[in-house]
């Protein structure tokens, strides 16, 4: 029989107190915080952040929550849906791995829209990160292999989290948490066939997922019901959604193990299936000052699922080139960065580059396809015209906290991407102001900067 997860689910997200939570918790749910408030400075000014934003500007709707995409302020619902797809859009937004779900833009922006419509102070919008982050990471780790075969699981188990997050910030009792649940479920939406030309749609998922979130507890709060068993029903999320369910994944530990914790780091700007790849390209292009025309032939060994997402040896857009793993291989054993410039038309055209993907093998190693997601185990060698043989291989890419890089590292990430959209010093400012989230006691007033900065996105990429 399966267990009332909802329920509890539910009990624990009204549980959540920044009192009793774990320093590392809170330092945790604070870094993952700083890292989307980078993405999302640099994504909403990309085309579809934009695109996001003239549509949340058109509803003429109450000022109260910040649009990235310019300062502007617009309703919970709407600022939440475009600071979501924008957030996305540059692909160097936080993966849980376990769970294979980008939590940071599905959830974040559910949040932060709340909380400054409420405005609350940093510690309540702490608390709604905790309980957003552990219930996305939660149910997803739980389903994660059979449910992402068929669905994006960042646009459909990242609207639970979403809804975890507003009920959380609302102040829902656990009756009316159970039916924001309900209704978050029924809304749970992303499908794969973006995929086949990289179209915008994938940034509609966590849009999506925030927006519908925030409208999940919002209707609860006003008496609207929901399914109280959505996740354990027998018509519910798992039952239809998922072919295998480990129920541990999802209640077992509930609330002594916080899944913020478990947070990872994107060091390159393009899809997480790849990082391992690259990491490993661009650490054998340094080691042994490799170069293109050095380059007899690649081989890299991928999971399946992997495999079905990166091999496409033309893609047919800058975008698109970010889920295109020879096209990522190439360029960062030229390059040796990944970063917001690597995705231009330019660099999709460089003869160079388009000579070196066509050396370039992919296949699938089966013992890879059995140990993902738990590793997502990549291998890359490289086979040299003066007759070397080169290997590199690793089971989680930099950034993963098994991996971990460092925290001055990642926060110059988060700078980078500030800088932009506004000069180093505001960049610098905005930062060591968000690293205090704690203190702040009302979230409205956190992001000045982005309020007085309208610049469109200085990198190439956009």
């Amino acid at each position: 029989m399966n267990p009332p997860a909802t329920r509890q689910l539910a009990d624990f997200i009204t549980s959540v107190n920044y009192a009793t939570l774990p320093a590392e918790v809170v330092n945790a749910a604070v870094f993952a915080f700083i890292d989307w408030a980078g993405c999302a400075a640099a994504g909403c000014r990309t085309h579809v952040g934009e695109a996001a934003a003239k549509v949340a500007r058109a509803e003429h709707a109450t000022a109260e929550a910040t649009l990235f995409a310019d300062g502007s302020r617009t309703s919970a619902h709407w600022a939440a849906f475009a600071n979501g797809a924008g957030s996305h859009s540059i692909e160097l937004d936080d993966v849980h791995m376990p769970s294979i779900i980008h939590g940071g833009v599905s959830m974040i922006p559910a949040a932060l829209a709340v909380a400054q419509k409420l405005r609350v102070d940093g510690k309540r919008l702490i608390e709604a990160l905790v309980a957003g982050f552990d219930i996305t990471y939660r149910l997803g780790e739980g389903i994660a292999k059979s449910h992402y075969e068929r669905y994006h699981s960042t646009g459909t188990v990242g609207t639970f989290g979403a809804a975890a997050a507003a009920s959380r910030l609302m102040g829902l009792n656990a009756e009316q948490t159970c039916w924001a649940l309900g209704n978050a479920g029924s809304q749970a939406a992303g499908l794969w066939q973006y995929l086949k030309v990289g179209d915008d749609t994938k940034v509609l998922h966590p849009a999506k997922a925030s927006m519908n979130g925030v409208l999940a507890a919002s209707l609860a709060a006003h008496g609207f019901t929901g399914s109280v068993d959505i996740i354990e029903g027998e018509r519910g999320f798992v039952a239809t959604m998922a072919d295998n369910v480990d129920w541990d994944a999802i209640v077992g530990d509930l609330g002594r193990r916080y899944k913020v914790t478990e947070n990872g780091y994107k060091i390159h700007a393009c899809c997480r299936h790849s990082h391992v790849s690259v990491d490993q390209t661009i650490r054998l292009s340094e080691e042994h000052a490799l170069t293109a025309d050095k380059i007899k032939r690649i081989r890299v060994k991928l999971n399946a699922n992997s495999v079905k997402t990166l091999d496409d040896p033309n893609p047919p857009s800058a975008y698109k080139a970010k889920f295109s793993i020879q096209f990522l291989v190439a360029s960062a054993l030229i390059h040796r960065h990944m970063g917001l410039t690597a995705f231009t038309d330019a660099r999709l055209k460089d003869a160079t580059i388009r000579s070196l993907m066509q050396r370039i093998e992919v296949a699938e190693d089966r013992q890879f396809t059995r140990d993902f997601p738990q590793q997502w185990t990549a291998e890359v060698a490289i086979e040299t015209t003066d007759g070397r043989n080169l290997a590199g291989r690793a089971d989680m890419p930099e950034g993963d906290p098994s991996n971990p890089v460092s925290q001055r590292r990642l926060e110059e990430k988060c700078k980078g991407l500030l800088a932009q959209v506004m000069n180093d010093e505001s960049a610098e400012q905005l930062v060591r102001r968000l690293a205090k989230l704690p203190e702040i006691a009302d979230v409205r007033e956190m992001f000045p900067e982005i309020s007085a900065s309208g610049a469109p996105l200085r990198a190439a990429a956009a």
